[in-house]
């Protein structure tokens, strides 16, 4: 007679219901790192900056910067320039 596979509802149970739970800790993991990194980003952002514009024209000298100069230095205003030059090279033709 051959020998008789059987299965243990009991163990197959036992088996989904860690996989259950290995399943759902890992989702409060990533929900916790999830929550813990807004968190963070909205703490990072809520506080009072300082910006180059509320420096006095003193505290610009002591870094080398004049008034006018803070609009160059701006990262808007580098995209800009860049674009800038880049059609200057493409009407000469470099490009």
């Amino acid at each position: 007679m051959p020998p008789q596979l059987t299965s243990s509802t009991s163990e197959t149970e036992g088996d989904a219901a860690r996989l259950r739970l290995d399943l759902a800790s890992t989702q409060n993991v990533l929900g916790f790192l999830t929550r813990y990194w807004r968190a963070y980003q909205e703490w990072r952002w809520r506080g009072p900056r300082l910006t180059l514009q509320d420096l006095n024209d003193r505290e610009l000298m002591d870094i080398g910067l004049t008034r006018g100069e803070i609009d160059s230095i701006m990262p808007e205003r580098a995209i800009d320039r860049l674009r800038d030059s880049a059609t200057q090279l493409w009407g000469r033709g470099v490009i």
